[in-house]
């Protein structure tokens, strides 16, 4: 079955809001595995320009650049949570023969839940990567104490019975 994994939002207009360090470090040990493995990687980068409060727009565009090497792979760019809203990254996966999508990224309860959620709908076999995930929002943010956003999305996810939920750990185990 052939795999590809999508790095959302991993931008400095991100990384410049709180401490991402943990999760930006398991990202980048997933593209380590599927690198070593010769599976294919597409970076999404969010652009909206329009919307002048957007944490990434700053009024900068060096916030909207991914903070990762992206070597040779592709960049794509989306202004919608869903990485499918660029109709190129479908293309790309069909072109590929992807059956099964794997998601990391940023910002867990927006742009990696529209993403698995649609890629599932596409007719996608898909593993979202809980712990190499990340969120730039609190429970402060939602008003809601004690939330975990990260385990809180990936149990729904989960429980869906449509969208497998791993840690870093277990992906390794399951399909390295």
């Amino acid at each position: 079955m052939n795999k590809a994994l999508i790095v959302l939002d991993v931008q400095q207009g991100i990384v410049r809001l709180c401490d991402v360090s943990e999760p930006v470090a398991k990202i980048q040990s997933v593209i380590t595995e599927f690198e070593e493995r010769d599976w294919p990687i597409v970076y999404m980068k969010h652009v909206d320009y329009e919307q002048e409060d957007s944490s990434l727009y700053y009024k900068e565009r060096a916030n909207l650049e991914i903070v990762l090497d992206t070597k040779l792979h592709p960049v794509l760019e989306k202004s919608k949570p869903s990485a499918f809203s660029n109709s190129e990254l479908k293309k790309w996966m069909v072109e590929r023969h992807i059956e099964h999508v794997f998601i990391v990224g940023f910002n867990m309860e927006y742009c990696c839940l529209f993403t698995a959620i649609t890629a599932e709908h596409e007719g996608f076999q898909v593993t979202l990567i809980e712990d190499a995930t990340g969120t730039v929002n609190t429970e402060e943010t939602y008003e809601m104490k004690g939330l975990d956003i990260q385990d809180f999305v990936g149990s729904i996810l989960n429980w869906s019975g449509c969208i497998e939920v791993l840690y870093v750990d277990e992906f390794k185990e399951m399909y390295t």
